[in-house]
């Protein structure tokens, strides 16, 4: 029932835009992929661990897509969506907004943009006192992708669940206050919600590495596999 829903509301949203009325394949003359920005902290750029790259929810997509769409990561370590967000250490100067991907990912003119942010936002030094504010510049960080033109399709992904509080990121925010208001959020703006919070924490079992905040490479390939459900939903391929 909820993959129905899903499909209902993503094709709702996207029933005007070019990627549902996409008709070239690879191989035709003035073939291009659809674009797809993929917005987020650490949990979208890859986590590495031992010396080794652990493989990113975005490579895993591509590979799971293929070649009629281009996935492009935008991730950034520690970023928030509040503007003035900080490390737990109190270092300032983590906002997404003010870090490079921010500008590349309005500049690559998406089709699509996944925007999944909120999990450092729920560390004390920035959600205590301030959920207000990430609210507001979360906000606005998706306001800012809805006015390209032409206009994106924004999915609001639920920050994914976190097994083991680390690095002052806490589950009782994550789950129990940020996730209730994305889900609210897209909703009252009529954007499609992608439910990667209930998705993870249902495989968290073999899905995360120690610090129980960054998924491992089955657990990337958990969010991987939800995106592309719903954006073949979207786009009907």
């Amino acid at each position: 029932m909820k993959t129905q829903i899903l499909v209902v509301a993503l094709c709702a949203v996207c029933a005007g835009c070019g990627l549902m009325t996409k008709k070239l394949r690879p191989g035709d003359e003035g073939f291009k992929p659809s674009v797809v920005a993929c917005v987020g902290d650490s949990i979208t750029y890859g986590h590495g661990a031992s010396k080794r790259m652990l493989t990113s929810y975005p490579a895993q997509l591509q590979a799971l897509l293929g070649e009629e769409w281009a996935v492009t990561n935008f991730g950034h370590n520690a970023r928030t969506a509040l503007d003035e967000g900080r490390e737990w250490n109190g270092a300032r100067g983590m906002g997404y907004r003010k870090s490079p991907e921010f500008a590349k990912a309005l500049a690559c003119k998406p089709d699509v943009v996944i925007f999944m942010l909120g999990t450092n936002d729920s560390k004390p030094v920035n959600w205590d006192g301030h959920a207000d504010e990430v609210k507001r510049d979360y906000a606005k960080l998706v306001d800012d992708f809805l006015a390209l033109e032409p206009r994106p399709v924004v999915v609001i992904a639920a920050s994914p669940f976190v097994k083991k509080d680390s690095f002052s990121i806490r589950e009782r925010v994550v789950g129990g206050e940020l996730v209730p208001w994305q889900r609210d959020f897209a909703a009252s703006r009529k954007l499609p919600f992608v439910d990667v919070y209930s998705a993870t924490k249902a495989a968290a079992a073999e899905s995360y590495i120690g610090d129980g905040v960054h998924p491992n490479d089955a657990g990337y390939g958990v969010i991987a596999e939800t995106f592309a459900t719903a954006l073949r939903n979207l786009s009907g391929r």
